[in-house]
C-alpha cells in the first residue's frame, strides 16, 4: 500500500499576505541539497563512497552553472536508484540529521528574505527536486508553510525506486504546486527561482523574481524586465 501524507489547501484568506513560492537549490542554498543528504547516506552506510563521489562532481558543475535537464533527469534516476529497497523510517533519520546542518548553510540574504515574508504574513512554500522528506523537514526548521518536492513511491514501509507522481522540476514543479495547494491560481504569487527550468513555474506567477539566475533565466529575466537578485 503507497503511503501519502495527507495536506489541508492553501486557506482561502491568506490575510494581509500572500502566496510565495521558493525554490531551494542555488536560491536559497548553494548548490545541490542532494549532495548534503548523499555525504549522510554515506555516513549511515546507505550508499557506497564511490557514488557520494560523483555527486559531488556534479554538484561543482550545478553550483558553478546549473544543470541541464539531461544532466538532472540523471540525477533524479541515479537517486531513486540509491533509495530502492531502503526503509522509510531509516531515510527520516537520516534527513532529521541532514537539515541543521542545511538549514544553516542558506545565504543570509535569503533567511532574511524568508523572514520578512513571514513577518509579512504571506503564506510561503518550498518547493524543489529534492526529496519530499527533505523539503518538508526544511519547512519546519525554516517556519515555512508548506513543503512541495519530488515524491519516491512507497510500499510496504520501503522506497521501491519509483516516483509517486511527478517529478518536481520544470513544468513538474506546478503540476505538484496545483495538486499539493489544492489550486491553480498562482497569478497574485510571487516566486523566487534560480533556473530556466523554473521558468513555467516564473510565469504562472504573477511576480517572478530571478534569483542567483544561469545565463538564460538572467536574459529572460532581463527582456521580461523581472527583478534579479544576488544572494550569494
Amino acid at each position: 500500500m503507497r503511503l501519502r501524507r495527507q495536506t489541508p489547501p492553501v486557506p482561502r484568506t491568506l490575510g494581509e499576505g500572500g502566496l510565495v513560492l521558493f525554490d531551494l537549490d542555488r536560491t536559497l542554498v548553494p548548490g545541490s541539497s542532494l549532495v548534503v543528504l548523499a555525504r549522510a547516506l554515506v555516513d549511515a552506510g546507505v550508499v557506497s563512497r564511490a557514488t557520494l563521489l560523483r555527486g559531488l562532481a556534479s554538484n561543482a558543475v550545478f553550483a558553478r552553472r546549473g544543470a541541464s535537464d539531461a544532466r538532472v533527469e540523471r540525477l533524479r534516476t541515479q537517486a531513486l536508484d540509491i533509495v530502492s529497497g531502503v526503509d522509510r523510517g531509516d531515510l527520516a533519520g537520516v534527513v532529521g540529521d541532514v537539515v541543521p546542518r542545511l538549514a544553516s548553510s542558506l545565504y543570509p540574504a535569503g533567511r532574511w528574505l524568508v523572514e520578512r515574508h513571514l513577518a509579512a504574513g504571506d503564506f510561503c512554500v518550498l518547493v524543489s527536486a529534492a526529496p519530499q522528506e527533505l523539503v518538508e523537514a526544511l519547512v519546519r526548521a525554516t517556519g515555512m508553510h508548506r513543503a512541495v518536492g519530488t515524491r519516491a513511491e512507497v510500499v510496504e514501509g520501503k522506497y521501491t525506486g519509483n516516483l509517486d507522481g511527478v517529478f518536481c522540476y520544470g513544468p513538474g514543479k506546478v503540476a505538484r504546486l496545483e495538486a499539493e495547494l489544492g489550486t491553480s491560481c498562482f497569478v497574485n504569487a510571487t516566486a523566487y527561482a534560480d533556473s530556466a527550468s523554473d521558468l513555467p513555474l516564473l510565469h504562472a506567477s504573477g511576480r517572478p523574481v530571478a534569483v542567483n539566475p544561469d545565463r538564460r533565466l538572467s536574459s529572460v529575466a532581463r527582456q521580461q524586465g523581472w527583478p534579479v537578485l544576488r544572494l550569494g
